[in-house]
């Protein structure tokens, strides 16, 4: 449930960044944050659920 919430979370925030008309530079290093992070917590799911 929880790493659903921030699945969601994740995607709100990508979806902000990208549709944002500011500074195109300081949106860039946002939006790879938040894509790191998002690939961080895709690998930690899949690494804490047993195939």
């Amino acid at each position: 449930m929880l790493v659903a919430v921030l699945y969601i979370l994740f995607g709100f925030n990508l979806v902000s960044i990208i549709m944002e008309k500011t500074n195109a530079m300081y949106k860039d290093i946002r939006f790879w944050l938040v894509l790191a992070s998002l690939f961080m917590l895709v690998w930690l799911t899949v690494k804490s659920y047993p195939v």
